[in-house]
């Protein structure tokens, strides 16, 4: 008998995701649990990944249960992973048997970003660096932002590309460094 990892004593009924692909769902939270298994049988069967695509559903910080969670098939605790930078979208596994949780609707925003067919790499090393690094990237625009204004911001990072891409790199920079650059 498999509970809910968040309701804790509501029984998880069985239901099809997508041809192939059975998962269980609580019928209070709406929640969804894919054993790891039944996953990647399906995820065997598509032959190709989805392009990632922006979704159109807009993600409602409230959905987000955080509660500790114990999976429905082995009672681990289970981990959550972030999947999108600065939002709080989480997707929970278990570090033991691999199952994943959805909190209600997240298996909707997964389908309609066409990234339902890769949700065993949202938990590996690489998507995590990724998401890490967009969102160091965010943070320290709205840094330079604040710091710069629009204006001065969009000019700097102009005059950077022109400096990248310019043969003559090294010397730009030594004149726009120097304290007097006519003074020997």
């Amino acid at each position: 008998m498999m509970k809910c990892p968040v309701c804790k004593e509501n029984k998880l009924g069985q239901i099809t995701l997508l041809k192939g692909l059975p998962a269980h769902q609580c019928s209070n939270c709406n929640g969804v649990y894919i054993p790891s298994n039944a996953y990647m049988a399906w995820w065997k069967t598509l032959g190709k990944e989805l392009p990632p695509k922006e979704g159109a559903i807009e993600i409602d910080p409230s959905w987000e249960v955080k509660e500790l969670k114990l999976c429905a098939t082995c009672g681990h605790i289970m981990a959550r992973y972030k999947i999108f930078p600065d939002t709080d979208f989480y997707i929970d596994r278990c570090r033991n048997c691999n199952g994943i949780w959805l909190d209600a609707n997240e298996w909707d925003v997964l389908i309609d970003r066409n990234l339902h067919d890769n949700l065993n790499e949202f938990f590996t090393r690489p998507w995590q660096d990724h998401l890490h690094a967009e969102e160091t990237k965010i943070h320290l625009e709205q840094i330079y932002t604040d710091k710069l204004g629009e204006d001065d911001y969009a000019n700097v990072k102009q005059v950077r590309e022109w400096l990248n891409n310019h043969p003559m790199r090294g010397m730009l920079l030594a004149f726009l460094q120097a304290e007097d650059p006519y003074k020997i």
